[in-house]
């Protein structure tokens, strides 16, 4: 082979590579959509106004919650550089109490089942 005969076989190679390179992304997304269906195959159907229900019961929950009371933080306080009291960390220590609540008022709008 001569050279213009490998730099048109390179060209020609070049060419196929990249066709092979933006098949193998069509079908890479092709395989995230299907996956992504399958995925959703499996979980239960509910219909918006239960998902407006639950929106609901969280929104209440946390409305009614102690997120104002001072008691449920743990606080550090630490001096800063120009001496002046600032807030070093602060913790929620209701979050538990807060997860319950919010559980208890989403089971609350269904009729469990035991399994």
């Amino acid at each position: 082979m001569n050279k213009a005969e490998l730099e048109d076989k390179v060209n020609e190679l070049e060419l196929t590579l990249n066709s092979l390179e933006l098949n193998a992304k069509t079908v890479k997304d092709d395989l995230k959509i299907v996956e992504g269906q399958l995925a959703n195959i499996n979980k239960v159907k509910i219909t918006r106004d239960i998902v407006n229900d639950i929106r609901d019961v969280i929104e209440q929950s946390i409305r009614n919650s102690s997120l104002s009371n001072t008691d449920s933080y743990e606080v550090d306080f630490e001096i800063d550089y120009n001496n002046s009291l600032a807030l070093g960390s602060i913790e929620f220590n209701d979050a538990d109490q807060l997860s319950e609540e919010i559980s208890d008022g989403i089971e609350s709008l269904f009729s469990v089942v035991e399994e």
